[in-house]
């Protein structure tokens, strides 16, 4: 039921189509010029004028501040096309084109009036002012949207109480407070809010009610100038004649220039309102499309680029970069949940760092969940300056994360199986390093048992050997019997010792610790073997540093420790070659190291170097027992004995032997003898 001059209209009725709007309409130059300066132009088409700076028609559109005002999100131009109905061709002729004109022509005078006081008195943002002056008449634009018949008759009324009892009758409030609501009920800002509802002077007791009173008065003053013009909304005996004062009359000027044409376009129609509608859409499917293109571009190429050896941590940060580069986004953090396979990034275009989002408070514009099945999920919270109400709902079901779920998924499952391959392959080698421990002590038991029982075999035979041959040899009447017998009595010994050392590689002794000086030791070692270098024509060069006083240590380890090394190295070095020996005592330890130019040791040969009974013939040695029981012997003091050497580079045998200081009283000696 629409209203008439003349004729009330029943207040519940025209209330709720009030109340029903969402927005206002806009115009058809706004549509149409945004619609130019969106689209790709058109080279067999006509030309439209480009608009001057600051000279844009949606700068004089109610209904296109309002879009712009209303809302924390940057608005859409195409959006709000593709959204927004246009204002009836109706409304460009007659009482209605009459009433629209008076009221759009003074709205603009408000809001130039505005943006100059706030300019002049210093104001950071007069763009600001402009639009709350703009919509200081919100209530007025919105009844003319439902009723524009009602518009002229308010127009038409002269008597401002007689205004407010068509209002109230009307409206069931009066326009500021209707204002009001309106303003608050489509999210403006509360410049608008209070600009619609208190830009009459004559609510001067409610101006403390505003959200920032001092911007409200600029508002205030700015009315009162356009209420100075011929477009009056208070006083009809003033739109006969000009202002007299310069600063209206250059505003009337302002005005004019700018709001030369009708507010309703003439020519506009339905269908063209309707294709225009349709093009703006068409112009935002086209945009997303080449933004999922252009995401799709971007994700195609990190995938290309993921190598096999790509962590789920790396795929992260690579994940925070790709996100980064979307034209909305500031700030991506891409992170798994649970914190295995864990990772966190992100970054800022276009450089590829991330800054962390200015606010942590701030919660992220959109949250996206990515991840299959049971296993981890990858979160992308992203952060969009100005923010981007609704992104997470518009990107959830979308292609691109759907190939970023796949992506993610085979990143974590990759990392899972590379996990369990690792956790298998760590059992394995847990396992293998058992089972060689395992098989040296059966080794070493065997041997022990072997040598048990060859002592037992073989030292009485031998007993009588070595007494007969010294027997016979205290008696021998020439020379070459006594060489003869000589040789037995040798050899005699030498298998002794292989017994023994044989038992000593299975069950060794514990150490018998003794007050001795190692360096004497080991320089009587070396002396024992200078006579068989020189006679094989091997340089032998000792370093031994001397030291003070005696160490607690098994003499016997020292002793046998360095003949087994020096008997090593001289079987592997060939004549004309060198064997160094360098002693140290430094930090509570021997630090003894045997160096020679033979050979050197292969790999097969490395594997078996402390085996007993191997040797390795093809690298010229004669290992024998004697590595085998030096090696035995470290490991029950703490020792550690190492070697590096490579084929034809000869080696060089390490021996790290921890020293302990002389006990000071005899009773700690023997308890320290007793523990060894």
């Amino acid at each position: 039921m629409r209203g008439h001059p003349g004729r009330n209209t029943a207040t519940h009725d025209l209330r709720l189509r009030v109340d029903a709007l969402e927005h206002l309409p806009v115009r058809a130059a706004t549509a149409r010029h945004v619609l130019a300066e969106v689209a790709p132009a058109d080279e067999d088409g006509p030309t439209r004028p480009a608009a001057k700076p600051g000279r844009s028609p949606a700068d004089l559109d109610p209904g296109w501040v309002l879009g712009e005002a209303s809302g924390r999100a940057e608005p859409d131009p195409l959006r709000l096309v593709s959204e927004r109905a246009w204002w009836p061709v109706a409304h460009a002729s007659g009482a209605r084109g009459e009433a629209f004109q008076l009221l759009w022509r003074h709205s603009i005078a408000v809001s130039l009036a505005a943006r100059t006081i706030a300019r002049e008195r210093g104001e950071p943002d007069p763009v600001r002012y402009q639009r709350a002056g703009m919509l200081h008449g919100l209530a007025l634009w919105a009844v003319a949207a439902a009723d524009p018949d009602w518009l002229v008759r308010w127009l038409g009324e002269p008597d401002r109480r007689a205004r407010g009892e068509l209002e109230r009758s009307h409206l069931g409030t009066d326009l500021p407070d209707l204002g009001r609501r309106l303003a608050e009920r489509w999210g403006c800002e509360p410049d608008v809010v209070d600009a619609a509802w208190l830009h009459d002077p004559s609510s001067g007791p409610f101006a403390d009610a505003a959200s920032d009173p001092g911007r409200l008065a600029i508002i205030r003053e700015a009315y009162l100038r356009a209420e100075g013009t011929p477009w009056s909304l208070s006083d009809a005996s003033r739109r006969e004649a000009m202002p007299q004062e310069p600063h209206l009359r250059i505003l009337v000027a302002e005005v004019q220039s700018r709001c030369g044409s009708l507010f309703a376009s003439a020519d506009a129609t339905p269908h063209e309102e309707a294709l225009a509608r349709r093009h703006a859409r068409a112009l935002l499917r086209l945009r997303a499309a080449e933004r999922l293109c252009a995401s799709q571009g971007r994700l195609l190429h990190a995938i290309s680029t993921s190598g096999p050896v790509e962590t789920p941590e790396s795929w992260a940060a690579r994940a925070g970069t790709i996100w980064c580069a979307e034209p909305e986004v500031s700030t991506a953090r891409v992170s798994w949940e649970p914190a295995t396979p864990r990772g966190s990034a992100g970054a800022a275009r276009p450089e590829g760092s991330c800054p962390e989002p200015t606010s942590p408070a701030r919660p992220p514009s959109a949250r996206l969940s990515l991840g299959r099945g049971a296993g981890p999920t990858a979160e992308v919270e992203l952060w969009c300056d100005p923010a981007q109400p609704g992104i997470d709902e518009r990107l959830a079901g979308s292609v691109l994360v759907g190939a970023w779920e796949s992506w993610a998924s085979a990143v974590a499952s990759r990392a899972e199986a590379e996990r369990k391959l690792q956790a298998v392959v760590a059992s394995a080698r847990d396992h293998v390093a058992d089972e060689a421990l395992r098989l040296q002590a059966a080794k070493l038991d065997a041997l022990a048992e072997f040598a048990a029982g060859a002592g037992h075999e073989l030292n009485n035979p031998l007993a009588v050997i070595v007494g007969r041959a010294q027997l016979l040899l205290a008696r021998s009447p020439d020379a070459e019997s006594s060489r003869s017998l000589g040789i037995i009595l040798n050899q005699a010994q030498r298998t002794h010792r292989i017994l023994r050392d044989l038992m000593s590689v299975a069950r060794p002794q514990p150490p018998r610790y003794r007050a001795c000086r190692p360096s004497e030791l080991l320089r009587l070692g070396v002396e024992g073997v200078r006579e068989e270098c020189e006679a094989l024509g091997i340089r032998l060069h000792a370093d031994v540093e001397a030291a003070d006083a005696p160490a607690w240590a098994d003499p016997e380890i020292l002793t046998q420790l360095a003949d087994s090394l020096l008997k090593n190295a001289i079987q592997a070095t060939p004549p004309g070659g060198e064997i160094a020996v360098r002693a140290r005592l430094k930090e509570g330890e021997l630090r003894l190291t045997v160096a020679d130019t033979g050979r050197g040791i292969s790999g097969q040969d490395a594997q078996h170097l402390l085996d007993p009974f191997y040797c390795g013939r093809q690298a010229g040695r004669g290992l024998g027992l004697g590595l085998a029981r030096a090696a035995r012997s470290l490991e029950l003091i703490g020792g550690a004995l190492t070697w590096t050497s490579s084929p034809g580079q000869g080696s060089t045998f390490a021996v790290r032997l921890p020293l302990r200081n002389v006990p000071d009283e005899p009773a700690e000696r023997a308890r320290s003898e007793r523990v060894a």
